[in-house]
């Protein structure tokens, strides 16, 4: 029980790290990476902007005065890696709350 409460996390994590949300995965497939080369949220597919305004609070999409987005590559590896590691910290701390716990369970069962 211990290793599957570590594994599950730990996947998630590596999801999380290896490929963007949806949003931000078609700018990255539109060439959106810079203010040159910004699109409009429509013509990547996005048919609401407010979809992107989580990743703007976070700093990873950018919008232009003009109405453009682009994705800010650097950002978004950062907030990546910070959610793995959180993700990895948590799954850690789940994990040695479950070893400790069924470990005491156990000193405790074979104790007369």
């Amino acid at each position: 029980m211990g290793l599957a409460s570590l594994i599950a996390p730990v996947s998630l994590a590596a999801m999380f790290l290896k490929r963007p949300a949806g949003p931000i995965r078609k700018l990255i497939s539109a060439g959106a990476r810079s203010p040159e080369t910004a699109r409009r949220a429509a013509a990547v597919g996005i048919p609401r902007e407010y979809v992107l305004r989580p990743y703007a609070r976070l700093g990873v999409a950018r919008r232009l005065d003009d109405g453009r987005w682009y994705v800010d590559g650097r950002r978004d590896r950062q907030v990546r890696v910070l959610m793995f590691l959180t993700i990895l910290l948590l799954a850690g701390g789940l994990g040695a709350v479950v070893w400790q716990v069924t470990g005491s369970t156990a000193v405790g069962d074979a104790s007369p």
